[in-house]
């Protein structure tokens, strides 16, 4: 599994800490406004959680900026499990799983689907 902290999110973190403290906002004010608990901001800020990128957008909304200024300058990458990489959850498919087979819809069975 992907260990927290990491260079990705300690970045991140560290970007939102700098915006939060340039809107002149605390942590419980950016919380309240963001509808999110205090104590998952600090959490943002030290990078220990992975946030959804609907949390960001709403972070991002509530403190006056974009995604992409909050993603300026974040240039860490983290590479698959198949290239070294950790996993990023415990359910994970990776490499040396098989792929699951795609349900490819026929024509036949649009047509059925137009008739009924």
């Amino acid at each position: 599994m992907v260990k927290l902290p990491n260079a990705v999110t300690k970045t991140l973190g560290a970007k939102l800490r700098s915006y939060r403290e340039l809107a002149q906002k605390s942590q419980e004010q950016l919380a309240h406004d963001a509808e999110v608990e205090r104590s998952r901001i600090s959490k943002l800020e030290n990078g220990h959680i992975n946030p959804s990128l609907l949390t960001l957008a709403t972070l991002c909304h509530c403190l006056s900026i974009t995604l992409e200024q909050l993603f300026e300058g974040v240039t860490d990458t983290l590479p698959p499990a198949s290239q070294g990489g950790a996993l990023r959850r415990r359910n994970q498919a990776h490499a040396e799983k098989s792929p699951a087979p795609s349900k490819v819809v026929g024509a036949d069975h649009r047509a059925k689907r137009t008739k009924a």
